[in-house]
């Protein structure tokens, strides 16, 4: 019998374009995070004092990640985790005896990323998913009030406090903290650096509508120096506690201090990009919360709510989101874990 002809159905072609390597955004993340990430970390947590301030200080003067004990494939078949120990070098400074002292110490074995994105953990090849998150910054948003529409603001730190703008029906703007009570917006810009009626005043007279605004805030506004400013926030924000002026200011400024705010880097571009601020790498580089900042937010506000036909931001829209990529997430873990310890 005759062998039928052979048939193929198919035709190969080459792609149009190279396929791109989508497993390279994720190492390249978690390198940086190796590199840069840890670094910044402990230099956030440096130095670290006693209660007194008087007695010991410890310095992270650098750090290490070893070499892995086992590669992927062992550690797939023993079911072992693949990773490499963490150390860093210590120096302790007493202030007593006017002494230094430097050791390397071993902090933690870190899981180490294989080179196809993944890790291996007790012998189980597994991937730490991106995130698709509200983007850091400012946002404008809007509620209707006896039939007109009053424009606020919301400041979204990566940590730390948030803070919420919104106009009362009257055109009064007030502040909330964290979702706690409500007090006028003056007061926050006292404690800033705006400690006179007079300075406010000045900062907004150029808008239109702004010396007004501005000044039915001042009526509702019940501190007149700074030091009564620091009490009168701290009351609304933990209601019940004795407020002296040191321990208001002390909370107060802690608050908005760089170890608990961090508007991160992807916040302050984003806020100075919508402000056409300087972009250069020293204003980028300031995570927390100035006086211009929260001038610029409040005229923002107040050209919104005297203009007519105004709108909100879109929360929703795909350019207030961005992809938080493995080298961040994990960025936020280690620092919870620095913190405990």
């Amino acid at each position: 019998m005759a062998k039928l002809p052979q048939k193929r159905f198919s035709r190969y072609r080459e792609p149009r374009v190279p396929m791109p390597d989508l497993i390279a955004p994720q190492v390249a993340s978690f390198r940086a995070f190796v590199t840069e990430g840890l670094k910044e970390l402990f230099k956030e947590f440096s130095p670290i004092v006693d209660y007194s301030k008087k007695k010991f200080e410890m310095e992270f003067v650098s750090f290490e990640v070893g070499e892995p004990k086992i590669d992927e494939y062992g550690a797939k078949e023993n079911k072992q985790t693949f990773d490499a120990p963490l150390k860093a070098t210590i120096r302790l400074i007493n202030k007593s005896l006017g002494s230094k002292k430097e050791q390397s110490i071993f902090l933690a074995d870190m899981p180490v990323m294989t080179d196809h994105g993944t890790f291996i953990i007790n012998g189980v090849e597994r991937v730490v998913v991106p995130q698709l998150a509200r983007s850091f910054g400012v946002f404008f948003t809007a509620e209707e009030n006896k039939g007109k529409m009053s424009f606020g603001a919301k400041i979204i730190p990566a940590r730390g406090a948030w803070i919420e703008i919104e106009t009362d029906a009257t055109g009064v703007l007030y502040v909330k903290i964290d979702r706690k009570r409500k007090f006028p917006v003056t007061t926050l810009l006292r404690i800033l650096g705006a400690s006179f009626d007079r300075d406010m005043l000045t900062l907004f007279e150029r808008i239109p509508g702004g010396k007004a605004c501005i000044q039915a805030t001042l009526e509702k506004d019940t501190a007149e120096t700074p030091e009564r400013g620091y009490i009168e926030i701290y009351r609304r924000l933990r209601d019940g506690d004795l407020a002296t002026p040191d321990t208001a200011r002390e909370y107060v400024q802690g608050l908005f201090s760089p170890e608990r705010y961090d508007l991160s880097y992807p916040g302050r571009h984003r806020f100075n990009q919508r402000f056409k601020l300087p972009m250069d790498k020293d204003s980028l580089a300031r995570h927390t919360l100035n006086l211009d900042d929260v001038v610029q937010i409040v005229t923002h506000i107040i050209e919104l709510n005297n203009t007519p036909g105004s709108q909100p931001d879109d929360i929703d829209h795909l350019g207030f989101r961005r992809v938080r990529q493995i080298g961040e997430l994990l960025e936020a873990r280690v620092r919870v874990g620095l913190s405990r310890m």
